[in-house]
């Protein structure tokens, strides 16, 4: 590993001379300085009493719905709009498009409506009052709407990966209220910043960085060092480690550069209202949450370089995975989603629920990356085996 710090440092050098970099820097610095906004102050935060509005009541936000019973009911209304507008939105080709039902599909919608409610919806007057009741079980609410979605050509929010998307309710004062003091008490203001901040650079850290990674193995075949490397006798992971680790390390300062500008901003706020804020919160969503998108993204780009002669390739790819990761904006972390979503400022208690299912994901793209890296020297390995038995 003798070669890794030298060819650490010249591949940072080769960066921080590099145009295509500062543009990289440019573009989060943009996407920062426009979708990030950090508040003013705590009043900011804090919701106003209803009796502040005379005129018409005060809407605090929205939370998913996670009883069993409102489940239900929110999807038993949308049967009830899909099927009176004879329309149903589903998502295609990463954006969601309303689609005409046909007749069969429209008898679909009304034999789950019937099948749940025989005695149809109530008016919504009368469900303030009333306790609805369904004739099936939960359980068959998800074979009938699992089944559904299926009938409707899949990708409508009656399938598993779209229901999430509607079934969110809205917020009551009391709510928003134990939502403002979780900000302040166990965030510290600034870990719920750090997450809406890792949010929105997580975002960027998905597909920009291929613009750096696609081209970084193809400057050899560029500048004619191809047949110097190919002669040479080295391991194949200690040229690939440092180039990448370099890369993902002059990626990471401009996150951390914006972390410090996040960082100074709440500290500002702390200072004026005498809060206890985390110092180190945007930092530690920088690293634990940024970092594998960046490591990902970065390691996705070399390796599709490596395995086609065209390195450009590798964009449209990272482009299809990325928006793929887009949607929704919280709630979903599973493993197939390099770039993960929360895009809410606040919301404790439920990042408290999805917490261990983030960790995962984080680790397991943390994994993934070095794996993928791994991947590369060896087909670099392979490639160089074949070009340098050419050339003697």
């Amino acid at each position: 590993m003798r070669m890794f710090f030298p060819l650490l440092r010249k591949e940072l050098k080769y960066q921080f001379t590099n145009v295509t970099y500062y543009i990289f820097l440019a573009v989060i610095i943009m996407f920062y300085v426009t979708q990030f906004d950090p508040p003013r102050s705590i009043t900011d935060l804090k919701p106003r009493s209803p009796e502040s509005s005379q005129s018409q009541p005060i809407y605090y936000g929205q939370k998913p719905i996670t009883d069993p019973y409102d489940e239900m009911v929110e999807i038993a209304w949308q049967l009830e709009r899909d099927y009176n507008a004879g329309e149903v939105m589903k998502s295609i080709l990463f954006f969601n498009k309303f689609i005409k039902l046909d007749e069969g599909q429209k008898a679909a919608i009304r034999s789950v409506s019937e099948a749940m409610l025989p005695q149809g919806l109530p008016s919504r007057t009368a469900m303030d009052d009333t306790r609805i009741e369904f004739a099936v079980t939960y359980d068959d609410y998800l074979r009938l709407v699992r089944d559904l979605d299926k009938k409707l050509g899949g990708s409508t929010v009656y399938g598993d990966k779209m229901r999430p998307s509607i079934l969110h309710k809205p917020m009551t004062y009391e709510e928003a209220m134990q939502d403002y003091h979780d900000v302040v008490d166990k965030d510290k203001v600034t870990n719920a910043g750090g997450r809406l901040f890792a949010d929105y650079m997580g975002i960027t850290a998905g597909f920009f960085p291929v613009f750096l990674s696609a081209f970084m193995l193809a400057r050899d075949r560029r500048s004619n060092m191809q047949e110097l490397i190919y002669s040479r006798k080295f391991a194949s992971l200690s040229y690939i480690l440092p180039k990448y680790t370099a890369l993902c390390l002059a990626l990471l300062l401009g996150y951390l550069a914006l972390a410090t500008h996040a960082t100074f901003a709440f500290s500002g706020i702390a200072a004026s209202e005498n809060l206890q804020i985390d110092y180190l919160a945007f930092y530690k969503h920088a690293l634990f949450w940024l970092l594998p998108t960046i490591m990902t993204t970065v390691a996705l780009g070399m390796l599709v370089s490596v395995i086609v002669r065209y390195a450009i390739v590798a964009i449209p790819v990272q482009f299809v995975l990325w928006m793929s990761s887009m949607m929704p904006l919280e709630g979903e972390y599973g493993l197939s989603k390099y770039v993960i979503r929360y895009n809410t400022f606040g919301g404790h208690a439920n990042y408290a629920r999805w917490s261990d299912e983030i960790m995962t994901n984080r680790i397991f793209y943390f994994a993934v990356s070095l794996g993928i890296v791994a991947l590369v020297a060896w087909i670099w390995d392979r490639k160089r085996g074949n070009a340098g038995a050419a050339l003697k």
